[in-house]
């Protein structure tokens, strides 16, 4: 799945053995890849979510983080949508740094 074809289609599934949150992604050609949800950041008044695969992927690094915004859609779902503006994702990786930091620090 190329992180292109990503839809801001999303569905929240609870892996209540693990405890993880994991998001069902659906490309435009309708394949599902399932990502956990590794971080929430509020920023600028809009709520972004930090995803990794569940599954090793070519289509990822093992160190790739997919940055995307949570966004109400038009029938009150939450849907995702890609960041794509390069200066918007270098601050929201310096923000989750500086989270991790802080609680590293705790």
């Amino acid at each position: 799945m190329n992180k292109e074809d990503l839809t801001e289609t999303m569905e929240e599934v609870f892996d209540g053995d693990e405890g993880d949150n994991i998001l069902t992604l659906t490309d435009e050609d309708g394949k599902e890849e399932n990502f956990y949800c590794i971080a929430e950041l509020d920023y600028e008044d809009k709520l972004y979510t930090f995803l990794q695969p569940v599954e090793a992927s070519e289509d990822f690094d093992d160190d790739e983080v997919l940055i995307m915004e949570i966004v109400e859609g038009e029938d009150g779902e939450e849907m995702v949508l890609p960041v794509q503006d390069e200066a918007l994702l270098s601050k929201l990786i310096d923000e989750l740094n500086k989270m991790a930091a802080e609680a590293d620090e705790d």
